[in-house]
């Protein structure tokens, strides 16, 4: 085993000392050539004999490489690449005795090349630096004793014991202590959050102050962390149809324009061999140099590099700058899609709301106050886990508070709960469960709110109106929405009418749907989806991931909100809010719209530059120097734009 490492080991370091050879070698050969240049352009103040020699030198170590993808190329069949494009315009070169330019078609192309590397580098970055956020170890308890180990090896209930500074290898609860968590990473939130005792917590976030003990509830590779981290791998690995059709374009363009440069050649200088008044012979050898050259030109300038590398930056580049805010889209096919969107379909309940029930006013009766009753109500729902009961315990209004213990509790579900208070019985319920305690008939004052009722020794003493609160960035989400240019905007949901049209008049859209059964909810959808695809259109679904799976799953385009790191949002949707802001549905509009901004931008320069360079060069009217520019200079301008993406 040893010996094997070893071996493996000198491998490596063999390998790496060959790669910096390389290196050294293409650096000396581009300062070689820049020294050549100098001197036969007479901007160094020497003569030398033998520039043909050192010519030929630099074109060695410069084009090793090029020319030995070119030929590798030819034995596989694959007759037409951009290696075979600069060997065919650089031998030419050669040929027509111009070794200065033979050579610059490698040297400007190994420039391009390592810039175009660097760009790309950094463009990635905004991706890698999630992708790369890897956990080395954990802290785990047992036995009273610390131990580290790989976060791979964690598994569900154990104790992760969590210092200043340590990331969170796996999602659990804190069972001890108190800090503040930095999410940035996950969810682009610059503001810390508290946390303390009972809290729940995902895997990434940065443990800023305090020891914390986390009990696990999943394992490292169930976590929300290795999750997102494999989508947003996975994501970045598919691609958009422009994408696919730049690939396609580029299969086709260049053996085309290598064919078209091959006619540039052959047909003029037969043309003028013909119309010779001598001969032909005499003819072709006056214009097959001038031609030669001008076919050179075309193939140079002709390269389609800086569409095939710019397209595909440009949305790995808004790939990664979406991911900084937040928002993790799963595949550059459905960032391009955003662009097409005419029509967004919101849930209600959890997406443009809260979810969760908190006490809009409290009435009374019967010269019962307040306190008394959210104290009557607060004993009675102690011990409950109802969205009701959770709202009542949760509220921080002033109650009275009741040192009694109950007896005789009675639950009746879906109506209400009764018990005895020091021999007098109270209540609390919907109006039909306490109209018949009170013996009155009861009707809901106000339909807009859920109501529920509370009695004291068979007398109405209150009630209790409750709604869902909207979220605080709702409504300026719909205005940012429709400044984005889509102002088809609706709400399906379940609830009853009256809620539906408070959230809707609230918020600014005037489209709704409501009291929707899951049947009715997805043929309403289907009936939008066929109306804006009829015209070409794309149609976006924003849910909270946890009960739309079928209407994100529906739609072109699902964004699940919320529940950050639930299994449902990051396994069904097509864009994860992942840190449940409706503004974050606005800002992806906005990186769509950039990014097919900046894609047709490359496009038209890079065609439009290309193609008067062809016309020139086919007529004369231009140079190798200027087709080079048109080559790697316009690859460099399109890269450069396209990383704008990420700003």
């Amino acid at each position: 085993m040893g010996n094997c490492c070893c071996e493996g080991a000198c491998k490596s370091s063999k390998t790496s000392q060959a790669f910096a050879f390389q290196k050294l070698l293409l650096y000396f050969g581009i300062l070689l050539y820049l020294f050549t240049l100098g001197v036969d352009f007479k901007i160094l103040p020497l003569t030398l004999n033998f520039l043909e020699y050192l010519y030929i030198f630099c074109y060695v170590i410069l084009g090793f490489g090029i020319l030995k993808e070119a030929f590798l190329g030819l034995i596989r069949r694959e007759f037409f690449n951009e290696n075979s494009l600069m060997a065919l315009a650089s031998l030419g070169a050669w040929f027509i005795g111009d070794g200065a330019e033979a050579v610059a078609i490698l040297f400007f192309y190994r420039v391009g090349e390592a810039l175009e590397g660097k760009i790309v580098e950094k463009s990635k970055a905004s991706i890698a630096n999630l992708a790369s956020l890897k956990i080395e170890n954990a802290k785990i308890l047992y036995n009273g004793e610390i131990s580290t180990k790989d976060p791979k090896d964690i598994k569900e209930d154990d104790i992760i014991v969590l210092y200043a500074g340590d990331r969170i290898p796996a999602d659990g609860v804190i069972i001890k202590g108190e800090s503040s968590i930095d999410n940035s990473a996950l969810n682009g939130e610059s503001l810390p959050k508290s946390v303390k005792e009972g809290d729940s917590l995902l895997s990434g976030g940065i443990n800023l102050d305090g020891t914390l003990h986390l009990k696990a509830t999943k394992s490292y590779e169930d976590s929300a962390f290795s999750k997102i981290i494999k989508l947003i791998e996975e994501g970045s690995s598919k691609k958009s149809k422009s994408e696919e059709f730049i690939t396609k374009f580029a299969r086709y363009y260049t053996p085309c324009v290598t064919l078209l440069a091959l006619s540039i050649i052959i047909f003029p200088t037969l043309y003028f061999g013909i119309i010779h008044p001598n001969s032909f012979i005499e003819g072709f050898k006056e214009s097959f140099n001038t031609w030669l050259y001008r076919g050179i030109i075309f193939l140079v300038v002709s390269c389609p590099c800086a569409l095939v590398v710019s397209i595909p930056l440009t949305f790995f580049a808004s790939l990664g700058k979406a991911s900084k805010e937040g928002i993790l889209i799963k595949g550059s096919s459905y960032l391009e899609s955003l662009f097409y969107a005419n029509a967004i379909v919101f849930d209600k309940t959890g997406t443009l709301t809260k979810g969760e029930l908190i006490i809009e006013d409290i009435i009374t009766y019967n010269d019962f106050n307040k306190d008394f009753i959210l104290g009557i109500a607060k004993l009675l729902e102690q011990n409950s886990n109802h969205p009701i009961a959770k709202a009542i315990n949760s509220s921080h209004l002033p109650y009275l508070e009741f040192k009694q213990d109950l007896s005789s509790i009675k639950e009746i579900a879906g109506n209400g709960i009764s018990a005895l208070l020091e021999n007098k019985q109270i209540a609390l319920g919907n109006a039909r469960f306490i109209s018949k305690i009170c013996n009155i008939n009861l009707q809901e004052d106000n339909h807009k709110k859920a109501q529920i009722f509370i009695s004291y020794d068979n007398k109405l003493c209150g009630s209790i109106l409750l709604s869902d609160a909207i979220k605080q960035e709702a409504k300026e989400a719909i205005l940012k929405i429709k400044k984005e240019g889509i102002s088809n905007l609706l709400i399906l949901s379940g609830d009853k009418q009256s809620v539906v049209e408070e959230v809707a008049k609230n918020i600014g859209i005037t489209e709704y749907y409501s009291d929707l059964l899951p049947k009715d909810k997805a043929e309403k959808l289907e009936a939008i989806l066929h109306k804006e695809r009829q015209r070409g259109k794309k149609v976006i679904f924003v849910g909270d991931g946890i009960n739309d799976a079928p209407s994100l799953a529906l739609c072109d385009i699902g964004i699940a909100m919320g529940k950050m790191g639930s299994d449902v949002a990051l396994e069904g949707a097509d864009i994860v809010i992942l840190n449940d802001e409706l503004n974050k549905i606005p800002k992806a509009l906005s990186i769509a719209k950039k990014t097919r901004k900046i894609l047709w931008q490359n496009i038209i320069f890079a065609l439009g530059v290309k193609v008067l360079i062809m016309i020139l060069g086919a007529f004369g009217l231009t140079n190798l120097w200027v087709a080079l520019f048109g080559d790697v200079g316009v690859a460099l301008l399109a890269l450069f734009n396209a990383i704008r993406a990420i700003r």
